[in-house]
This record gives structure tokens, sequence and C-alpha cells, in this order.
């Protein structure tokens, strides 16, 4: 991994890691349907600007309707049920039970798609990371008539979405990442206005500054730079290397809600982070470790030519 190729890592880490504050900021100044279309609007301008400018050709007219399914289960059902639950529960849990989204991902791909094989270790490792979400949450999440209970299994719901967003769109979508990218998030902007006017047309809105702030970060980086930075650090460094940013996200939403909001971080927050994580890591699985570390590897002689 070369110093840009760790930095553009780091970066994306951070811009996904800090979503979970932005929204706990935007969410008190507009309500989640109008945040998750404007944040979805906001993203969708500058993908395809972006697409425009790398002059990826729009999907073929086959894949459209796998993209309108990827556009309400990887855009907005998950960015409503998260904006809704960060009214009740604190950014930095937020951003550890969504981190569940890997073990979600790699059980939809085994009994739903048949894509994947589940060993042993993946096995544990997914059992591993909902022992983490056991020592997060306690026995709150047995209090389902309470918001926090309730939150925070949206927050769990948003990751299933999630998982199963990825993957569908690992067994059915095919063609240019970037153009791929712009179209879901488009046809999630599309699809959510309808429901946005009629529910909030006629509401007065009068966000602080902050909260409009907020909302501008995450629609220009959460939801428009972001996956621009991911297509390019796939490109350049490959997919395992690409995936490693998604180990910062727990500790930058939690960091990041502690210093900014004061949110308070005990034993169970901390435990249940390096639990999560190091299921993560088994669910990542040997291959792609493998995958990393041969990357570091020099490079065999090219065999001798007479």
């Amino acid at each position: 991994m070369t110093l840009g190729q760790l930095v553009q890592l780091v970066l994306l880490g951070t811009i996904w890691g800090s979503s979970y504050l932005f929204i706990k900021l935007a969410v008190a100044g507009f309500p989640p349907l109008a945040l998750v279309e404007l944040r979805l609007l906001l993203g969708a301008l500058v993908l395809a600007l972006v697409r425009w400018s790398a002059r990826q050709p729009w999907p073929e007219r086959p894949v459209w309707p796998h993209l309108a399914v990827m556009a309400v289960v990887g855009n907005v059902l998950p960015f409503l049920l998260i904006a809704w639950s960060e009214q009740h529960i604190d950014s930095g849990l937020a951003s550890v039970l969504n981190a569940t989204t890997p073990f979600f991902t790699l059980v939809f791909a085994v009994l739903v798609f048949r894509a994947e094989r589940l060993t042993r270790g993946k096995a544990a490792g997914v059992v591993l990371g909902f022992l983490g979400v056991a020592i997060l949450s306690g026995s709150d999440l047995t209090a389902f008539r309470t918001v926090s209970a309730q939150g925070q299994l949206a927050v769990l719901a948003s990751s299933a979405c999630y998982g199963l967003g990825f993957a569908y769109a690992r067994r059915f979508l095919r063609g240019a990442p970037l153009a791929l990218a712009a179209s879901q998030i488009g046809v999630a902007a599309v699809l959510l206005l309808p429901p946005s006017l009629v529910l909030v047309g006629g509401a007065t809105l009068q966000p602080s500054g902050s909260a409009v702030l907020a909302l501008a970060v995450l629609g220009i980086l959460g939801s428009g730079f972001a996956y621009v930075l991911y297509y390019r650090l796939i490109a350049s460094a490959g997919a395992v290397v690409a995936s490693l940013a998604t180990y910062l996200m727990p500790p930058v939403g939690v960091t990041l809600g502690w210093l900014v909001l004061g949110e308070p971080v005990g034993w169970r927050l901390l435990a249940g982070v390096l639990v999560i994580l190091v299921g993560m890591a088994m669910v990542q699985g040997q291959a792609g470790w493998a995958a990393l570390l041969a990357r570091r590897r020099p490079a065999s002689a090219p065999p001798a030519h007479d």
C-alpha cells in the first residue's frame, strides 16, 4: 500500500465513520424523511457530475430494475432507519451497531443467494459479532417498548438492509461503478421524492446553521465523494484494501461522538467495539487477508528467456 492509498483509506474510513455524528446534528433540524431526501439529492448531483467527467456510460436497460431494488434496500430504508434511530440513541452507539453489516452480508450471501460458502471461521465471526452487540446493548434490546431499544433495533435493521443490498449487488449488478452509484442514488432520490413532498412539504422547517452544514456534509461527502473515493481505491489498491475502511468506522464514530457531543464511552461500548471488530476480521476470511499480505511481498523474478 502506497502512502497515497493509505491516505485515501483513512479519509474514506473517516468520512464513513463521521456520518453518524453529522446525522445526529442534522436530524435535530430536519425530520428524517426530509433529511434523507435532501441528502440523496445532493449525493446524486455530485455523482452525476463525476460520472459525466469520467465519461462512464449509463447502465444498460436490464440493470435498472436491479438498481431500483438496490435504491430501496441499500439507500432509502437504511438511511431512514438510521436517521430515525439517532433521534433516540447516541451517534457512537449507532456507528458500532451499524458495523454489523458484514455479518448480515455473509448471512444473505450464504442463505439467500448461495454465493458464498460458510466456513467455521466465518460462522464463528458472525457469532462473535452479535455477541459484541449483546455486550453493547445488555438487556436494553429486550425492553422493546423503550425508544432506546427501538433505536438500536432500527440500526440493526439498517445493517440487515445494507447486508442484503451488498449481497444482491454482488449477484445482479454489472457495469461502470461510478455510473452504477450515480444511478442508484438518483433512483433513490426520485423514489423518495413523492412521499417527502406529501408528508414534509407543508411543514415549516427552521433548521439551525449546524444542521444545514451537517446535511451538506452528509450529501456531498457521505453520499457523493465517499463513493468516488471508494471506487478509486478499489481501482488502485484492490477491493480487499478498500474494505479495510470499514474497520475505521466504529472507532471514528465513537471518538467523534465523545469529543463533539460529549457522549459517554463506557466499558461496554469499548468491549463491544473490540469484539465486533474481531468478528469482522474473522468474517473477512483467510483468503482476503492472504490477498492483502501478498501485496506486500516482492514480486518474483520473471522466468529467463533464451
